[in-house]
């Protein structure tokens, strides 16, 4: 199987297992603990992932692709699974009557070490490919095309903010306790960061690949 077939199995298998250990309902279906059963399905993703960088790297992705877009495909995937994972625990704390008053009360200690997983995974695939892209370093196209992908994220930035105080004039107090809690604001402007990364390699992707099908 050609590497690139086997990244987007490992992706899809990683997107489906991150689900369950996020989503994946309380109780056991037919004897199995689906959240369970997804958690450790989607750390076996990750290191398939690791092992597949470091051995069929030049597989992945195909040889006129920069450094900079491979990193920029592999940071979307990564983004998409942290922001769906911030996002699920997040939702799920709300749904408790009581206030956090500090960072145990708000996230549980499995959160946090799934969280340094996935930043301790992206960090060593980006390495990876840096390591084996065959010298191809940032030109001036990247540049540019990173200062677009900048300039959408910043508007991205800007629109998010403005909703959020649509819904701090238009939502009644009463139901927004829980969400302006000081420990949650702080952690909703993590979330507000991670947002705009996302969006920002989002937009470097499709730039990416409008400047391949114009150049073709």
């Amino acid at each position: 199987m050609n590497g690139i077939r086997l990244a987007w199995i490992l992706t899809a298998a990683g997107l489906l297992a991150g689900g369950l250990a996020l989503f994946g309902p309380s109780e056991r279906w037919g004897g199995v603990d689906l959240g369970a059963t997804g958690a450790n399905a989607f750390v076996l993703c990750l290191l398939a992932a690791i092992w597949l960088f470091s051995r069929k790297s030049q597989e992945v992705f195909p040889e006129h692709m920069s450094l900079t877009e491979r990193r920029a495909w592999v940071g979307l995937v990564f983004l998409v699974i942290i922001l769906a994972t911030f996002t699920g625990e997040m939702l799920a704390l709300s749904r408790h009557a009581v206030v956090p008053e500090s960072i145990h009360d708000l996230f549980t200690q499995r959160f946090i070490q799934r969280y340094v997983l996935l930043i301790i995974a992206w960090a060593v695939v980006s390495h990876l490919i840096g390591r084996r892209a065959g010298g191809i370093e940032v030109d001036e196209r990247d540049l540019q095309l990173r200062h677009r992908a900048g300039r959408a994220a910043d508007w991205a930035l800007t629109l998010i903010v403005i909703g959020g105080i649509v819904v701090l004039a238009s939502v009644p107090r009463q139901q927004m306790s829980w969400w302006l809690a000081p420990i949650v604001l702080a952690n909703l402007l993590i979330g507000l960061l991670i947002a705009k990364s996302l969006v920002e390699h989002v937009a470097l992707a499709i730039a990416y690949r409008s400047s391949g099908r114009a150049s073709a």
